[in-house]
C-alpha cells in the first residue's frame, strides 16, 4: 500500500520524538514512511547519533537515498559511518548524478573511493564525468540526463519517444540538435511540443534564442543568469556547442544557499557556519584567529589613545575600553548570526535551535578564557617592558582588570547574542534586522559596565 506523504508540523515532530523515546518501533516505522524526505532529514538531524542509525535503518533504499541528499554533512557522517561500502554505493546509485557527486564529496577520500569502486560501471562513469570538473563549477552541479533529438525529428516521433523515457529530474523542455554536427540548435517547451501539429519538424518550432553555459563557468555566474533571465532550466554545452548536460532551478537554489552561507561566514569571521562544524574545539579554533586579530587591533588602538592623551589614573583605566568593546561586539555578532541563520532555515521548528544557543554560549566561554588570558599577558608584558606610566596602578593589577573584563564581556556577549534573536522572533520582530542594533548597542554598554565594575573590584585599595 502506498502512503501519502504529508508536510509535518511542530506537533508531529514532537509526536515522533515521543515514539522514539518510548521505543514504539512499529508506530515510528509507520510514521516515518509517510514523511517527506526533507522533513525526515530535519528530524534525523535533530536526534542523537545512535537514534539516527535506528531511524535510518527503517527506510527503504529509495527513501534513504533521498534523505541522504537532504542531510547536512555532519549528519551524513553519523548515518553512513558503520554502513558497508556496497550498501552506500546502492544508495548513491539511486541519486541523480549531480547529487551523487555532492554526496561523495561529503565523505572522506578513502570512503568515497571505496563507494565509487562498488558502484555499477555506468553509474560510476556518470559520476566520474562530473567529478573531473572543478569544484563550484557548472559541471559539478549539472545533470547529464538530457532529452535531445535531431532537428528533423517530427513532433509525433518526439511524443512517442517521451512516453518511454525515465528521468530522475523533472523535464520542462527538450533539446534540438543539428544531426550533422550534434551542436545544440534550440529548445522546445513541452507545452509547445504537444500544441504543435504532429508532422511538424522540431527544428521548425525550436526556440533558437536561449541562454546557455559551459561546464567550466562558476556556479555563482550560473545563479546570476537564472535570476536575471528567470530561468527554470539551462543547457550546458562544450566548446563545440555540443549538449553535455543541464542545470535545473533546484540546483541553483542550493548554490544560492551555499554562497550566502559562505559570504556570511566570511563577513562575521565564523567559518564554522560554512563547514557545518559541530565540534566545540574546532569551532573555537576556526573563530579564534578573527577574534585575536580584533583583540590586537583593539589593544593597538588603546595604546595609540594612551600616547595621545596625558596619562592620569582615569586615563590609564579608560584607554582599554575600545579593546573590550571590540571583543564583546564581535563575539556577540558571531553568536547572533549563527542563531539568526538557524531561524531563517526553519530550525526553530525541530527543536534544534535550543541546542545551537547552548553551543554558542559554551563556545563564547571557551573563547573568553583564551582571549582574556592572552589580553592579560599581553597588557602586562607591554606595560612592564615599556615602563609605561599607568597612573600609579601596578601593571600586573591593570592586566588582571583588562583580562578579567574581556573574559566577562565576551561570555556575556555570547549569551546575549544567542538569546536575543530568539526573543525577537517570538515577539514577531525580524531578528536579522533588529539584532544588529540591539546587540551592538547593548554589547557596548554592557562591556563598558563590566569593565568599570571590574576596575572597582580589582583596583579597590590600589596605590
Amino acid at each position: 500500500m502506498q502512503h501519502i506523504r504529508v508536510a509535518f508540523s511542530d506537533d508531529s515532530f514532537e509526536h515522533l520524538g515521543d515514539l522514539l523515546a518510548g521505543r514504539q518501533w512499529q508506530e515510528l516505522r509507520t510514521a516515518v514512511s509517510r514523511m517527506d524526505p526533507a522533513d525526515l532529514a530535519d528530524f534525523i538531524e535533530g536526534i542523537d547519533s545512535d537514534d539516527r542509525d535506528v531511524v535510518f535503518s527503517m527506510l527503504d533504499i529509495e527513501t534513504a537515498s533521498d534523505v541522504l541528499v537532504e542531510l547536512q554533512p555532519s549528519a551524513i557522517d553519523d548515518v553512513v559511518e558503520d554502513l558497508p561500502s556496497e550498501h552506500i554505493a546502492d544508495l548513491a546509485e539511486q541519486m541523480e548524478p549531480d547529487e551523487a557527486v555532492e554526496f561523495l564529496t561529503d565523505l572522506d577520500d578513502e570512503q568515497s573511493e571505496e563507494v565509487l569502486a562498488a558502484m555499477e560501471p555506468d553509474k560510476r562513469d556518470e559520476v566520474n564525468d562530473l567529478l573531473r570538473y572543478e569544484e563550484d563549477s557548472a559541471g559539478r552541479i549539472m545533470t547529464p540526463e538530457i532529452l535531445s533529438y535531431p532537428s528533423s525529428t517530427s513532433v509525433q516521433e518526439a511524443r512517442v519517444a517521451l512516453a518511454t523515457v525515465e528521468l530522475s529530474d523533472p523535464v520542462l523542455n527538450i533539446y534540438v540538435i543539428d544531426p550533422a554536427t550534434n551542436a545544440l540548435v534550440g529548445t522546445v517547451l513541452l507545452t509547445d511540443l504537444f500544441a504543435a501539429p504532429p508532422p511538424t519538424a522540431l527544428g521548425d518550432i525550436a526556440d533558437r534564442e536561449y541562454i546557455f553555459a559551459t561546464p567550466d563557468e562558476d556556479q555563482q555566474e550560473i545563479a546570476r543568469k537564472f535570476r536575471k533571465y528567470d530561468l527554470w532550466v539551462m543547457p550546458i554545452v562544450d566548446d563545440a556547442h555540443r549538449l553535455v548536460g543541464r542545470i535545473t532551478v533546484d540546483d541553483v537554489i542550493d548554490v544560492v544557499h551555499e554562497e550566502a552561507d559562505e559570504d556570511l561566514a566570511h563577513m562575521i569571521g565564523a567559518p564554522d557556519i560554512e563547514e557545518e562544524e559541530e565540534s566545540l574545539v574546532r569551532i573555537a579554533r576556526l573563530r579564534l584567529p578573527w577574534l585575536l586579530i580584533t583583540m590586537c587591533g583593539g589593544l593597538l588602538n588603546s595604546v595609540i589613545i594612551k600616547h595621545m592623551l596625558q596619562t592620569t589614573e582615569v586615563v590609564a583605566i579608560a584607554i582599554f575600553v575600545p579593546a573590550i568593546l571590540a571583543m564583546g561586539g564581535n563575539t556577540g555578532m558571531q553568536s547572533s548570526a549563527v542563531c539568526i541563520r538557524g531561524i531563517a532555515l526553519g530550525e526553530k521548528r525541530y527543536g534544534r535551535l535550543g541546542g545551537t544557543m547552548w553551543r554558542e554560549i559554551r563556545v563564547g566561554l571557551c573563547l573568553g578564557v583564551v582571549c582574556g588570558l592572552a589580553a592579560g599577558v599581553l597588557v602586562c608584558s607591554v606595560l612592564t617592558l615599556t615602563a609605561a606610566d599607568t597612573g600609579g596602578i601596578a601593571p600586573g593589577r591593570l592586566s588582571m582588570v583588562v583580562g578579567g573584563a574581556m573574559f566577562s564581556a565576551m561570555v556575556f556577549a555570547s549569551c546575549y547574542g544567542a538569546v536575543v534573536p530568539v526573543l525577537l522572533h517570538r515577539l514577531d520582530i525580524d531578528p536579522a534586522v533588529a539584532s544588529g542594533p540591539f546587540i551592538t548597542t547593548s554589547n557596548d554598554l554592557s562591556a563598558s559596565l563590566i569593565y568599570f565594575l571590574t576596575c572597582l573590584v580589582l583596583l579597590k585599595g590600589a596605590a
